[in-house]
């Protein structure tokens, strides 16, 4: 085919211009009607577009494959990574608007060094110490949407169903699905007679079954005045007609009805065939489960040590205090903290005590050089329905440190030698070591003599 295609062809087909996918929406603000304080410059919690690299041959050129070269100025001079993410091909002024792409791809290589797999999205409750269970989104029986073979097959759950979570939807959303829905009448109706049709020979059989009559000679045949009234009858049932409705339309089973109201009718969804079970109260995932971070499936790989051999945990990493522990209003607020590039919220921050917790922690301590840092081990990397890395680590312990030679910053509290000292002669900051320690001396002498030359005026003159 590729040898069939003419010249032109042929280089469009190997361009780079041509290439690079679709732009993804940016992330919609949050619905609240609180101030939100964001910046135009910080870093998206996902790529929109596709970074852009080009080998060094080629970048001294300014060649990275698009319809122009890109000035070294703001590329190979500027970083020494250089990552472009291209925002339009040509403007209204004929140049090609670009930015850098280091932010993401910085995060995707610091965290590609955890060499962690990413798990399925669940609940951590650091109360009890006990870390759920790793439940990888490649699995078979889980890594399926509804365009999937062997959806129907019991015990199958699915990421991604075709229709959308209504307790996502606002208002306006909702009126335009209710429209296509409507557009789409004719395909809905044939499904549902189809499963009404279905349900009403499960109903026959059963009951056949029941009173000991052959099931051979049951007929399978079910005539239209059935199935209206099979249907009148779903509509008059709530609790019948929810599943019905879920599972015609593929829609991800609701909420639980809260205990205030199970005394009253309401329309029952199914059970939840999601792959998390977290997914049906925080929302659906926008992207796969794992995002593309890493396909790792188990955390079986061993970590060897060079001199200690296997370790139960892999190297601590560093994590870096964004933010610390805040009251307000006689309430605590969590710490921020930065692992691999991601900024997270530090749960396990709320088991430390003042005096056993890492400085800068619990409140903002600038005598630390750098900012407050910490040793963490991650535990569990997920990704929540918004398209976010989440990380789950505990504090690092003195084992786990051991073996790499790691330590935490201590806060010095040894007392220098000029106040431990009982001189009262104050050294000159600004001078070198050797001058301070020369005057000291010529002071000390001086001294001596002024006091010698008195003493010997006082015994003459007696």
């Amino acid at each position: 085919m590729a040898s069939a295609m003419s010249p032109t062809a042929n280089l469009l087909r190997r361009s780079r211009l041509f290439a690079l996918p679709q732009a993804l929406s940016p992330p919609p603000p949050p619905l609240t009607s609180r101030t939100v304080y964001e910046s135009e410059t910080a870093t998206l919690p996902y790529p929109t577009r596709a970074a852009v690299v080009t080998p060094g041959s080629s970048l001294a050129k300014g060649d990275w494959g698009l319809k122009r070269p890109l000035p070294a100025k703001a590329t190979s001079e500027k970083s020494s990574r250089p990552v472009v993410r291209v925002v339009e091909h040509d403007t209204y002024e004929h140049v090609t608007d670009y930015e850098s792409a280091a932010d993401h791809v910085m995060t995707l290589e610091k965290f590609q060094e955890l060499n962690m797999p990413v798990s399925l999205l669940a609940k951590v409750n650091y109360s009890n110490g006990l870390m759920p269970r790793h439940e990888s989104p490649f699995e078979s029986h889980s890594d399926n949407t509804h365009l999937s073979k062997g959806i129907k097959e019991p015990g199958v759950k699915q990421y991604r169903q075709l229709g959308p979570s209504l307790a996502d939807m606002t208002e306006e959303q909702f009126i335009a699905y209710l429209r296509r829905v409507r557009n789409n009448k004719t395909a809905v109706v044939q499904e549902l007679v189809r499963r009404v049709k279905a349900n009403i020979v499960a109903q026959r059989r059963k009951e056949a079954q029941d009173k000991g009559e052959d099931l051979e000679t049951l007929s399978d045949k079910v005539s239209m005045e059935e199935v209206q009234e099979y249907i009148k009858a779903l509509r008059t049932d709530p609790t019948a007609l929810g599943p019905m409705v879920f599972e015609l339309l593929d829609l991800p089973a609701s909420l639980p009805v809260p205990n205030a109201r199970m005394g009253d009718k309401y329309y029952e969804s199914p059970g939840s065939r999601m792959a998390a079970g977290e997914y049906a109260t925080v929302g659906l995932p926008k992207t796969h489960p794992s995002a593309g971070l890493a396909y790792q499936r188990t955390h079986a790989p061993i970590y060897n040590h060079p001199s200690y051999g296997p370790q139960a945990h892999q190297r601590p990493v560093q994590a870096r205090i964004l933010r610390p522990k805040s009251k307000s209003r006689g309430k605590t607020s969590r710490a921020i903290i930065g692992v691999a590039g991601v900024a997270v919220e530090d749960l396990n921050a709320l088991n430390y005590v003042e005096q056993g917790g890492p400085r800068g922690l619990q409140h903002l301590d600038p005598s630390v050089p750098g900012g407050g840092k910490y040793y963490v081990s991650p535990i569990r990397t997920y990704i929540d329905p918004d398209g976010k890395i989440i990380i789950s680590s505990y504090r690092a312990s003195a084992t786990s440190r051991a073996p790499y030679g790691l330590e935490e910053y201590q806060k010095p509290t040894s007392i220098s030698d000029a106040a431990r000292g009982e001189s009262r002669a104050v050294p000159r900051l600004d001078g070198s070591r050797s001058n301070v320690g020369r005057n000291a001396s010529w002071r000390s002498n001086r001294g001596t003599e002024d006091i010698a030359k008195n003493l010997m005026r006082t015994i003459s003159g007696s």
